[in-house]
């Protein structure tokens, strides 16, 4: 089960199906969904793709801000979720000092302090999606590595994020709105629910989740935890580096 990141769709588990191409991924699509619903989505999946063939479990995957919710539904559902796999994760703000070594610092500061201000850049970012998608992911990647602009030249990675950004921007803003600023409230306390064993995989050049982000992670689910740093991978990169 794959929980996207945001900006994102269910399209970013292709990255995953890139390095596993014989797992059996569910995207959950998030965005379809408030996120305290996040569990109403798992459910809805789940009754469809794990009670209706083995009833064994499943490996919850989540990307970025996705690992948010991803940790919501561990906490929530401990008796179906077997591991939980959290890929760049972002963790709660208040964990460390993290925002000024965030790429999106300036979003998730209009969103903390100025809701209405975020909201009108989030229609500036719609309306230059729909001018044109390609400058907007343009604008996403401008400061990317090596690793991270290999990627955006693949025209099946540019493809997935066209679809992201049309999704969050342009077909069902008010979720990624709402999406948004749940992450920056405190949600902590779930960390605590999770029961079932955690990895973490972190790129060391990440600027969007920044390392520093999994460390406190690592540190709060305790001996449950596996930390894994993918030497000089940033963002997206490392998710094509994660085996299942």
């Amino acid at each position: 089960m794959f929980c996207h990141g945001k900006p994102g769709s269910k399209a970013d588990a292709t990255l995953l199906l890139n390095v596993n191409p014989d797992a059996d991924i569910v995207a959950v699509d998030l965005l379809a969904n408030t996120p305290e619903d996040v569990d109403v989505a798992f459910s809805n999946a789940l009754h469809s793709k794990v009670i209706a063939s083995h009833n064994r479990g499943v490996v919850l995957v989540g990307f970025s801000i996705g690992g948010m919710a991803a940790i919501k539904i561990a906490a929530t559902r401990p008796g179906f979720v077997s591991r939980l796999v959290l890929i760049s994760p972002a963790a709660r703000l208040s964990m460390g000092n993290f925002l000024q070594g965030m790429a999106g610092k300036p979003v998730f500061e209009l969103a903390m302090s100025h809701p209405k201000l975020f909201r009108l850049l989030t229609v500036f970012q719609g309306l230059m999606t729909r001018w044109s998608p390609e400058r907007t992911a343009g604008a996403f990647f401008r400061n990317c590595g090596a690793a991270e602009r290999a990627l955006f030249e693949d025209p099946a990675f540019q493809a997935s994020l066209n679809q992201a950004l049309e999704e969050c921007f342009l077909r069902r803003p008010d979720a990624y709105l709402a999406f948004i600023n749940a992450y920056v409230t405190d949600w902590s306390e779930t960390i605590d629910l999770v029961q079932c064993p955690v990895e973490l995989w972190h790129g060391t050049n990440d600027t969007w989740s920044p390392p520093e982000m999994s460390y406190p992670l690592a540190k709060r689910f305790g001996e449950k935890a596996t930390l894994r740093m993918v030497e000089h991978a940033k963002h997206y990169s490392t998710m094509s580096q994660v085996i299942l």
